[in-house]
């Protein structure tokens, strides 16, 4: 495939929009963390993120969530032979199994019951958006997905399959996955592309078990800001390491330093040992 423009496509295929080598969040993020975890950490898939990509389509491309995907209750196992003869003939990320199958239509029932995720999509807008634009600081091609672009609300909605919707819970994943930063990077080359200086980011969290809570979070200014601070750190190293002056392996090797039990065993008491 040939490296696509800058500018907007609103009916690019998910397989194309990754063929294209641009660089997107999940590098940023990744090497924000150490150019080794970029490097040597490859995302291979789970079967959560096969949920996750069939909540989205549900949720935001009914259409091609009921053109692509088979949903099969009946089918209890991937080792059946029922199974193994559907899986022959088509995407085997696309046929959704037993339990698989409730879940899915459990989480569509919870979203259905959030007023203010109802209404962002009743609004005018469009489904998975791309975007391309060259950086002008590192002269890197950058690329994003907006999983709901509104022509009314002033900030995108990005959908997120969690286990824990709670404000508590979320915000853990939000720290590891690194949110913030993917925020950022949105706000970012939506700026490049359309000149459009937007200083909100939603998540809709939703579970993918019971009870299947949700919940529409908008990023806080500080955490958008630290963010950005991440986001340009990281592509500087980005550019260091294909220029061969930062090594891939940078982040493997962790300093030395003194390490302690938990905090929380110091403030246990205990008894005298009792050797038997």
């Amino acid at each position: 495939m040939s490296e696509l423009r800058s500018g907007i496509y609103y009916d690019l295929s998910n397989e194309d929009y990754h063929k294209d080598e641009a660089v997107g969040s999940t590098t940023i993020k990744s090497i924000s963390v150490s150019p080794a975890n970029l490097y040597f950490n490859p995302f291979k898939g789970s079967k959560s993120a096969q949920i996750g990509t069939a909540i989205h389509a549900a949720l935001l491309e009914p259409e091609l969530f009921e053109r692509e995907f088979l949903l099969k209750p009946d089918i209890s196992t991937r080792a059946s032979k029922e199974y193994k003869a559907l899986a022959s003939g088509c995407d085997p990320e696309k046929i959704l199994i037993g339990n698989e199958v409730d879940t899915i239509n459990r989480m569509i029932e919870s979203s259905g019951l959030n007023d203010d995720f109802a209404d962002y999509m009743a609004a005018n807008g469009r489904s998975e958006v791309s975007m391309f634009a060259t950086c002008p600081i590192t002269g890197m091609r950058l690329k994003c997905r907006f999983d709901r672009l509104s022509d009314i609300h002033p900030y995108p909605l990005d959908v997120k399959s969690c286990r824990d919707a709670t404000q508590r819970g979320f915000s853990q994943a939000f720290g590891q996955y690194h949110y913030h930063v993917q925020a950022a990077f949105y706000l970012y080359v939506l700026k490049l592309v359309t000149g459009r200086e937007l200083n909100q980011f939603c998540f809709f969290a939703i579970e993918n078990t019971a009870p299947f809570k949700n919940c529409m979070y908008y990023i806080g200014e500080d955490s958008l800001e630290l963010g950005r601070k991440i986001m340009f750190e990281a592509m500087n190293k980005l550019v260091e390491c294909m220029a061969g002056d930062t090594p891939q392996t940078e982040g493997m090797v962790l300093p030395s330093s003194e390490i302690n039990v938990p905090g929380y065993l110091f403030e246990e008491e205990f008894d005298e040992e009792v050797y038997l």
